[in-house]
């Protein structure tokens, strides 16, 4: 019997397009079935996923304080544990309380400045802003507020004492954190967990590798290994590159906030620790960490009270140029030279990789973006190219 094969190139392409969108719809379908039980099992995994991702990570930090101070794997391992410990000790004991304070501050600003703003605006001739939006707006204002006001409960004694700086102070503050995991005990004995698994698994991984390639057949072991080197590169690019690039913008924001601030427009100085920190955060989805950054100046800047609209219009000129300048960077120095053009993953693709690993709780968000890198590589490894060389 032979071949059915389709001579035309486009309607080949056409073909395949729709067969891989019946799998797809086919796919979310077989998922949506078995939801529960994936979420079940993603999260009795979570501890496990969380180290594998950090010792996936860390791994080449642990290599370069090998070779720097010539360390054995177990001993580097465990001075890179004493590095993360104080940065963390110190992120929790200096930024927490600033970054909590800044928070609080701007959204007694927003609160009350929307509204205002909104109200000018409905009384001038040219831009008039229906009452029914206001309204709305108030009423969302009001329910934002009643949560607020729950997490304030936790929060403000903590803020009371950052004026000393003391320890005490990160303890009550991150109180509310605690409560929504559950116990502190039960989220010290995670992270417990987490970072055993994770140090077995950094001092050992040359000793997995091995095992692996064992266990593959030897006609496949070539080619296999061919993939997984290309995974490699997309998964631990993207991960360990989106991370510094995040961190490198968030930092950038920050230091140019506090200089327009200084120069400029002294309120944007009273908020650049938090806006920084949210574009860093939001800066793992490439591209959205200045947008987070400007967001949130912008506002600040429009809603400042007493403040001559000549002042405003350059802090905003100051505010949306640092804009430019820290997404030219990001998009043509910092993404192409430490994620990698391999590597890289769309914008809409990490968006919808970490929405859709979402709906599986915690572990279906560890696995997501990892899982979208995977899947872009097997997808050109066995697709694309196969289907390049039949032309």
């Amino acid at each position: 019997m032979s071949e059915f094969r389709i001579s035309d190139p486009l309607l080949r392409r056409i073909v395949y397009a729709l067969g891989i969108m019946g799998v797809i719809v086919f796919g979310f379908y077989t998922i949506s079935l078995f939801k529960d039980a994936i979420t079940l099992i993603l999260n009795v995994l979570t501890p496990f996923l969380a180290s594998l991702l950090m010792a996936y990570i860390l791994g080449p930090v642990v290599f370069i304080l090998q070779n720097r101070l010539k360390l054995g794997r177990i001993m580097g391992t465990l001075a890179l544990y004493v590095l993360i410990f104080l940065a963390v000790f110190l992120f929790l004991a200096v930024l927490i309380p600033k970054i909590l304070s800044e928070f609080i501050r701007l959204f007694n600003m927003l609160k009350t400045g929307i509204p205002d703003l909104l109200i000018r605006l409905s009384k001038n001739e040219y831009l008039q802003v229906d009452a029914e939006l206001i309204r709305f707006i108030e009423t969302q204002i009001r329910e934002l507020e009643l949560d607020y006001e729950k997490i304030a409960g936790y929060l403000l004694p903590g803020l009371k004492k950052m004026a000393s700086g003391g320890i005490e102070a990160v303890g009550i503050a991150t109180k509310g954190i605690f409560s929504s995991v559950g116990s502190v005990a039960g989220f010290f004995s995670f992270l417990t967990l987490v970072g055993i698994i994770n140090f077995y698994l950094i001092v050992d991984w040359e000793k997995i590798m091995p095992v692996i390639r064992k266990m593959i057949p030897p006609p496949y072991r070539s080619r296999t290994f061919d993939v997984l080197g290309k995974i490699d590169i997309a998964v631990g690019g993207f991960l360990r590159g989106q991370l510094t690039v995040s961190a490198i913008v968030g930092t950038c924001f920050a230091l140019g906030l506090f200089i327009i601030g200084f120069n400029a427009f002294p309120a944007l100085r009273n908020y650049c620790i938090l806006i920084g920190s949210a574009a860093a955060v939001g800066g793992f989805i490439p591209y959205l960490g200045p947008l987070i950054g400007v967001t949130p100046a912008v506002l600040i800047i429009l809603l400042a009270g007493g403040v001559p609209w000549s002042v405003k219009l350059i802090a905003l000129l100051a505010v949306l140029t640092l804009f430019g300048l820290i997404q030219a960077v990001e998009g043509f120095i910092l993404q192409p030279k430490i994620v990698g053009k391999g590597a890289g993953l769309h914008p809409l693709v990490v968006m919808f990789a970490l929405i859709f690993g979402s709906q599986f709780g915690i572990g279906g968000i560890i696995v997501a973006v990892p899982m979208a890198s995977i899947i872009r590589v097997l997808v050109r490894e066995f697709y694309w190219l196969h289907l390049s060389n039949e032309k």
